[in-house]
């Protein structure tokens, strides 16, 4: 029995990447996609595949839309390492829309910082 492994990337949990199993049907050649190992006996429902692209146009937009909103507060990324990043200035979504430039004034001034966007975890608002 012939069987193929494909690293997805799952947003969810901290960023992390999932693995999924494919294998042949027995009927038609067709391919069945399996769940992680960890996640077999779970609930399909809590699982969903975003693509970087999207997620990461999504953040934007969510910045766009908190600095819009509140222009008194600071909107500020949770990031996988643990670390945030506040005082946003400004994002930009880089070419391939995997990367983010950050503008951010910081205690040095202002500074800037590329993030991947599956280490962003949150983005959030404080007054």
């Amino acid at each position: 029995m012939l069987k193929l492994t494909v690293a997805l990337l799952s947003f969810a949990a901290a960023g992390h990447a999932a693995m999924q199993t494919a294998s042949p049907n027995d009927g038609g050649g067709m391919m069945q996609m399996m769940p992680p190992q960890n996640m077999r006996g779970s609930s399909m429902q809590s699982y969903m595949m975003i693509s970087p692209t999207a997620r990461a146009l999504d953040f934007q937009s969510a910045f766009e839309t908190m600095r819009k909103e509140k222009t008194t507060g600071k909107v500020y990324f949770q990031l996988a390492d643990g670390s945030t990043i506040s005082n946003v200035i400004d994002m930009t979504l880089l070419p391939n829309s995997t990367l983010f430039l950050f503008r951010f004034n910081s205690s040095q001034g202002i500074r800037f910082q590329v993030v991947k966007v599956e280490d962003i975890l949150n983005i959030s608002y404080s007054s």
